[in-house]
């Protein structure tokens, strides 16, 4: 017997909203990510992204938040698994390829981007990036138990800097065409790991 869809209805629409809100970033980009391109991906009526979200920056804030838990998961099992530094920079290398193919990396450009002039919503992305700060710091502690790093950097900073880097880095994968040397830097990243 198939299993049941315990959602209600309201639910199931608000995560049709989200869908498309994800789709539309994907493919459109922050200033093409409006009200009426976002139910015309959809397929329903622009009325349900302000029923059910309000403005359509919580609706933006709302898809953020879905594939950023998606990824959160997926990289906490990933770092759960990471023996040591090599190991986890290899994960981390993974992990970058699957946010760059399936999406994630373009929705958090775009929200980033879309942002910059924007101070309550640029406020709102950014504390968006605390979970994945504590997960690098996480990561890290994990990483660099054996080494003398952490009395040289403080984890939380050097977390910091790492995230940093990532949201540069996934900037730099939109704007410049040619993939090569961003994929140079993750594969130098993880041949520095060895020396930790």
């Amino acid at each position: 017997m198939p299993k049941k869809d315990a959602r209600t209805a309201g639910e199931k629409t608000r995560d049709r909203i989200v869908d498309a809100a994800l789709e539309t970033l994907k493919t459109e980009g922050f200033a093409g990510a409006t009200s009426r391109a976002i139910a015309r991906t959809g397929g329903f009526n622009q009325a349900l992204i302000f029923y059910h979200f309000r403005s359509l920056d919580g609706l933006l804030l709302a898809a953020l938040d879905k594939t950023s838990a998606e990824r959160l998961d997926r990289y906490r099992a990933a770092v759960d698994r990471a023996e040591d530094a090599q190991h986890l920079a290899e994960v981390a290398a993974t992990v970058y390829a699957e946010d760059r193919d399936r999406g994630h990396m373009t929705v958090v450009s775009q929200m980033v981007a879309g942002s910059v002039a924007r101070p309550e919503l640029a406020k709102e992305v950014v504390a968006r990036m605390e979970p994945w700060i504590e997960l690098c710091e996480d990561a890290l502690r994990k990483a660099l138990a054996d080494t003398p790093a952490p009395q040289v950097v403080p984890l939380r900073d050097l977390a910091y800097a790492v995230v940093t880097f990532y949201l540069g880095l996934n900037l730099l994968t939109h704007l410049d065409e040619d993939s090569a040397r961003t994929e140079a830097l993750v594969a130098r990243l993880q041949g520095l790991a060895a020396l930790f």
